[in-house]
């Protein structure tokens, strides 16, 4: 597990790790006010261990202050509990504000109160082909709600927006792709940009993942990275695994590895007609390359699949560039 590490003045990393074994550790960074008060970037996995890890931290910043008591703000890149996890817990403990962009708090009010329809997810996993003998298996995935979250958020991030930091001047980016509600975090004057998931150094984060969305998650992400290509000189301060230079490319190449994808999804509904009765998704997605291999595939990974296979066909479908060349916002 890497040290603390203070990677520009006053700008400290702190590796909490998490469950699940495919990424060992998030990062959470903190960041020391000029009036000594520390805002906190993704705390992290909620655990007992991840707490003490954070007072130490916050000691260690703050000599003067008793842990939490020296936090001043709390803010997420967006809702997934290996980010903000811990955020409820430094919240009360603190009493700083939570703030996250405004779609992420929607979606969080939403799977706080909406129960699980049996029958309308049942009729999608049919809609998707999925063989009845898997249905039942995969239901409970449907539209579950995020693990571990309960969180009262207390103020909407905006792109543009400009975070009350005395002694930083960090700007919100708002960089849909990998959720709706993701957004990365710029400090020009100290050349970081805080990536979260958006784009990280060797692994290849997934998109659409945190919950259904009026666009398509592809198409958002082919304009936020596009975003970055101004800052390519800048250090990127990712969510997981370790901080890297060469944003810019590394961004260009996060998307061409899901457009891999997609030309693969092209080249199987090549010469088919949209509502022709063509191949399910799960008849695509069964013919596609996947890391665990298709038939590795099960639970919420294999319906993460099945997502992400949606994803690329309406891409597909909606006629939109293979290479990439959307629009900018």
């Amino acid at each position: 597990m890497p040290a603390l590490e203070e990677v520009r003045e006053d700008v400290w990393a702190l590796a909490q790790p998490m469950p699940g074994g495919h990424l060992a550790y998030s990062f959470s960074y903190l960041l020391r006010r000029d009036d000594g008060g520390v805002h906190v970037i993704d705390p992290g996995w909620d655990s007992a261990a991840n707490w003490e890890r954070l007072l130490s931290a916050l000691t260690t910043l703050t000599p003067g202050r008793a842990g939490a008591d020296a936090v001043t703000g709390i803010i997420g890149t967006h809702l997934h509990p290996d980010h903000v996890g811990l955020a409820a817990h430094l919240r009360a403990a603190s009493g700083a504000p939570l703030a996250l962009h405004g779609v992420e708090r929607r979606v969080l009010e939403r799977h706080s109160t909406r129960l699980l329809d049996l029958d309308e997810a049942l009729a999608r996993l049919e809609a998707w082909g999925v063989p009845e003998g898997r249905r039942r298996e995969l239901v409970g995935f449907v539209d579950r709600s995020p693990e571990h979250l309960a969180l009262s958020v207390d103020q909407d991030l905006v792109d543009g927006e400009l975070l009350d930091l005395p002694g930083f001047r960090v700007e919100v980016m708002a960089t849909p792709g990998h959720t709706a509600g993701h957004i990365c975090l710029r400090d020009d004057e100290r050349g970081l940009l805080y990536t979260g998931d958006h784009v990280l150094p060797t692994v290849f984060a997934g998109l659409g993942l945190g919950g259904p969305t009026a666009s398509n998650p592809l198409a958002d992400y082919i304009v936020s990275v596009a975003r970055l290509e101004p800052y390519g000189s800048y250090e990127a301060l990712p969510g997981h695994e370790h901080r890297f230079r060469g944003l810019a490319e590394r961004a260009r190449t996060c998307l061409d590895h899901h457009l891999v994808r997609t030309r693969e999804v092209a080249a199987i509904l090549e010469g088919t007609t949209p509502g022709s009765g063509g191949p399910s998704i799960w008849e695509i997605a069964s013919r596609l390359t996947w890391t665990a291999r298709w038939n590795g595939l099960a639970g919420l990974h294999l319906l993460s699949a099945l997502r992400q296979t949606e994803m690329h066909v309406d891409f597909v479908t909606a006629g939109l560039p293979l290479d990439g060349t959307l629009p900018t916002a």
